[in-house]
């Protein structure tokens, strides 16, 4: 193997690994789906009292039922962006959930460390609408302020 092959070689490699490993959207391909059949997320609001991040919404969507996921991440010390997405909580879809006003309480757990947020409505049919914009958040310590 000559210079300049095995220069590409490494360079291909290089290349390879910063493709799978660098920073950018991290999770599965999302099923399309017709918009007009997706649950809606409305009325977002959030605001962190402490340790806890309060989040109150609207669901719309199928009569059947509509519930909400919410995925958590931190930021990658490296890059400084959204690491691996995980499921934190989902509710299972409800009927009495659609229209009427919802309310969420997420124990930050960890105090000064920095999440991000995401949530997004689903319904019992398995649409999914889409993913609001992050939300961040830190608990503080209430009792030393």
């Amino acid at each position: 193997m000559n210079t300049k092959s095995m220069f590409r070689t490494m360079a291909l490699l290089i290349l390879a690994t910063l493709l799978v490993t660098g920073c950018g959207r991290k999770e599965a391909p999302q099923i399309a789906a017709d918009p007009s059949s997706k649950p809606q997320l409305l009325n977002l609001q959030y605001q962190v009292v402490g340790n806890i991040l309060e989040m109150t919404y609207t669901l719309q969507g199928s009569p059947d039922g509509v519930g909400i996921q919410i995925d958590r991440t931190e930021i990658d010390p490296y890059c400084q962006c959204p690491g691996l997405w995980q499921r934190y909580l989902e509710d299972t879809p409800n009927a009495r959930q659609v229209g009427s006003e919802g309310k969420k309480l997420v124990n930050l757990k960890v105090m000064g460390k920095e999440f991000l947020f995401r949530v997004r409505a689903v319904d019992v049919h398995g649409n999914i609408g889409p993913w609001s914009k992050m939300i961040r958040a830190t608990g503080t310590d209430l009792s030393n302020q």
